[in-house]
């Protein structure tokens, strides 16, 4: 929905009948803060807090939990920070990012990072994730059979094109699809549970 604001989009995306809202949070100057997503859907919708910078994670699950009950949201990020959640607030459900895009990371990083993803096991435990909030292409490789074998919920991210949507939906082990075409997923998440 390009010129519409943030708000606006988040106002449709509830009127459809999403779960969440995804609000990718970081330190910025485009005027959309924590506490206007708030305002616009807190008490109406979940909502998934994907923090892109580390440093501020008891700040804003603070600024959050003054606001909206801790089953109504969950935080999502990487190892540091969910860690950091997960030891001040327990109760917290976080998840941890996986399948980021490393452009510009050396190679020696990005193998690391491949590998770690790959066989998560030790980084899910550092973490203390609740869930991994996956990248549709690592689900499609290795993450989705992990989870189903450990029993651990996975949410892929970010699917776009209706016949991915259609796939994930209908794949038992996908808990949550987080995708920027709310209203594909509610449509065919309609038609697969008829």
């Amino acid at each position: 929905m390009p010129g519409v604001s943030a708000a606006d989009r988040y106002r449709h995306a509830i009127a459809l009948g999403v779960d969440y809202v995804e609000f990718d949070v970081r330190r910025t100057k485009d005027g959309m803060t924590v506490d206007e997503l708030l305002d616009v859907a807190a008490g109406r919708v979940g909502l998934h807090l994907d923090l892109k910078e580390p440093g501020y994670e008891a700040d804003i699950v603070r600024t959050v939990l003054d606001r909206c009950p801790v089953d109504e949201f969950v935080v999502t990020s990487g190892v540091g920070e969910i860690r950091t959640i997960k030891e001040a607030f327990p109760q917290v459900r976080a998840g941890l990012t996986m399948g980021d895009n490393l452009i510009g990371v050396t190679p020696w990083l990005k193998v690391r990072e491949r590998l770690r993803e790959f066989f998560p096991r030790r980084f899910i435990e550092r973490a203390r994730a609740d869930f991994i909030a996956v990248h549709q292409h690592l689900a499609v490789l290795t993450a989705l059979r992990y989870c189903e074998r450990e029993r651990l919920p996975a949410w892929v991210w970010t699917v776009d094109d209706e016949r991915s949507i259609a796939r994930f939906i209908a794949d038992a082990r996908v808990s949550a699809l987080v995708t920027n075409r709310p209203d594909i997923a509610i449509r065919l998440r309609g038609l697969s549970s008829t």
